[in-house]
């Protein structure tokens, strides 16, 4: 028996999303990128991963960062989403991210998916205090302080997405 997950990361720009997801699919999938595609659905080949979690889906951009291209929720999830066993989704803070987070859920849920919010703390503004009121699975805080070099912030993301990998691989060791 398997759940399903997904995990919307939240935070405006600059706050690590991205690179985080990059490096979740280095860690999970050992794909390296300079550029992640956006919608991408991978093979995940960490050995310890258990049988039956085969496949992680990125968004890498945020939702309201193309949002002229998918119109709205629906047009995302029916045109541009990747369902994987292991989903992550993006999106900023800003009104009306609230009500697009709210959709994005519902379609999720939709497709079977526990849902969770992942916080930055660099990112964690009063939009973001409200939208950790909605109703997710799980909220989860990655620590992530402004740092003085652009590579000491890499470096601190790349063991954000090494940490969270290992809590994705022990949750499907149990599942």
């Amino acid at each position: 028996m398997f759940s399903y997950w997904s995990y919307i990361l939240i935070g405006n720009n600059d706050t690590g999303k991205t690179s985080f997801q990059k490096h979740l699919v280095f860690d999970l999938c050992g794909r390296e990128y300079d550029r992640l595609p956006r919608n991408l659905l991978t093979e995940i080949t960490h050995p310890r991963m258990p049988r039956g979690v085969a496949t992680l889906s990125t968004m890498n951009r945020s939702y309201q960062e193309k949002i002229d291209e998918y119109i709205d929720i629906s047009g995302f999830f029916r045109n541009s989403f990747k369902q994987g066993d292991i989903c992550i989704l993006s999106s900023h803070t800003h009104d009306p991210s609230i009500v697009h987070l709210k959709d994005m859920i519902h379609e999720l849920r939709i497709r079977a998916y526990n849902v969770g919010a992942v916080f930055f703390s660099n990112g964690f503004n009063k939009d973001a205090e409200q939208i950790s009121l909605l109703d997710w699975d799980e909220r989860l805080w990655l620590e992530n302080p402004p740092a003085n070099s652009p590579e000491a912030i890499q470096s601190q993301i790349a063991r954000l997405a090494r940490e969270f990998s290992e809590m994705l691989i022990a949750r499907a060791s149990v599942s």
